[in-house]
Formats: structure tokens, C-alpha cells, sequence
């Protein structure tokens, strides 16, 4: 009987392509080490003037925004879930992506998703600690009296004495994604361009007595292969 860990496994990567079968070794561990360092520094709490850029504040804005009248609908107008839910969609739609990719054994596909989570987490990381950064942080449809999402959030979940710590750890989780995101499609990439074309790997797995040339005559042509029984061979 498949262990509980096995089975998820098999559900979520079946071609056991994601980054817990990649190969590391002492090369990798550096390199996501001294990138996730390096990411880490250069996350600097200025707004829109950040590392990352005004572009990649607002690529995941969108995301984030739309998720707040999706749980109001879904939720019945529940405020912590309306509220939360804008987060929540920053971290869902790149995390479902990623699995998405991974399930169909598209392991680069997937890398680049993850490159998406990290910046998810830069984020949520900058707007988790908004109210210490002068000016004010800009908000969809503001007024004067407009509150953000994280000063409920932290009085909430009990963080309202550990700003610092809450955006710094969606920092260096957003930099440790990005660096292993990077190392991860550079080695997929290269594994990707030692795969034999597409004809071999069908010509080494296709078993020749199991087809008949009528049924898949533009497969057997395409890839030149007598699938032909021994008996008709012998009428030959």
C-alpha cells in the first residue's frame, strides 16, 4: 500500500520532474545561496522604487485586487476572508500554475512559475510592512480614510509588534524562490537540450507488434517503422 506522502507525490508529480528530484549537489547549494543573499540585499522597502521595479509591483496588483471581490462573492461578504482574499490570489494563482505545469511534465514551465511565486512574496512582503514607509503606500481607489489589507491582517494574526519580521521573511522567502527558480530552469534547460528529438523517444517506446499500419499508418510512416505481425510477414 502507497504511503500517504507517495500518493501526493504521484498527484501532484508524476514524472517526478520538480525540484525535489533535481540534482543540487555543492554547485547548486552555492548558487542559490549567494543569490538568495544577494535578492535578499537588494529588497529595499521604497515603493515603487524598489529592485524589482514599478513593473513588477503592479504585475501581480491585478491579481491581488480581483481576489478581493472573488472571496466577497464566495464568502458572502465575509470581511476576513474579502480582505485576505486579495493575498491569498497573489500566492494561489502562481502555486497552481506551477502544479499545473508539473502535473503535465513541463518542468520549465513550471521553473518560470516559480519565478512568478517569488515575486508574489516580494509583494505581500512590501505591503505587509506599508505603514512604516513614508510616503504612503498607493492604493487602488484610496481616499483618506482607507485602511490597508495588512492592518487588519496584523491585528489578526497577532503581528502587530513584528512588522519588521513579517515582510522580511516574505523577503527572503521571495528571494530564496527566485534563486532556486533560476538554478532550476538553467538545469532543466540543459536536460531538456540532451532529450533525443521527438521521433526517437517515440520509436524507442512504441512496442512494433502492438499497432497495425492501418490503424496508425501515418505514425508508422512518419517514424519508418515495419509494424507489421510476423504472419503477414510470412505471407510475404
Amino acid at each position: 500500500m502507497k504511503s500517504f506522502f507517495i500518493t501526493i507525490l504521484d498527484a501532484i508529480d508524476p514524472k517526478r520532474r520538480g525540484p525535489w528530484f533535481a540534482s543540487y549537489g555543492w554547485k547548486g547549494a552555492l548558487f542559490i545561496s549567494v543569490l538568495t543573499v544577494i535578492f535578499y540585499l537588494l529588497m529595499r522597502p521604497v515603493g515603487c522604487g524598489t529592485a524589482f521595479g514599478m513593473f513588477i509591483n503592479f504585475f501581480t496588483l491585478g491579481v491581488h485586487e480581483i481576489g478581493h471581490p472573488i472571496f466577497r462573492f464566495l464568502s458572502g461578504g465575509n470581511q476576513f476572508l474579502t480582505i485576505t482574499g486579495g493575498t491569498f490570489m497573489e500566492l494561489f494563482v502562481p502555486t497552481f500554475a506551477f502544479l499545473y505545469f508539473l502535473r503535465r511534465g513541463w518542468e520549465i514551465q513550471a521553473d518560470v512559475c516559480l519565478l512568478l511565486l517569488a515575486i508574489a512574496f516580494k509583494s505581500i512582503g512590501f505591503y505587509a510592512g506599508a505603514m512604516e514607509f513614508e510616503p504612503a503606500v498607493l492604493m487602488i481607489n484610496a481616499d483618506a480614510d482607507s485602511v490597508g489589507d495588512w492592518d487588519y491582517m496584523h491585528k489578526w494574526f497577532g503581528t502587530e509588534n513584528h512588522i519588521w519580521a513579517v515582510r522580511h521573511t516574505f523577503y527572503l522567502l521571495s528571494a530564496f524562490t527566485a534563486a532556486l527558480g533560476l538554478w532550476l530552469i538553467g538545469l532543466h534547460s540543459k536536460l531538456w537540450l540532451k532529450r533525443p528529438p521527438i521521433e526517437e523517444e517515440m520509436r524507442e517506446h512504441l512496442d512494433e507488434n502492438s499497432f497495425k499500419h492501418s490503424d496508425f499508418p501515418e505514425t508508422a510512416d512518419m517514424l519508418d517503422i515495419d509494424i507489421s505481425t510476423p504472419q503477414s510477414k510470412e505471407k510475404k
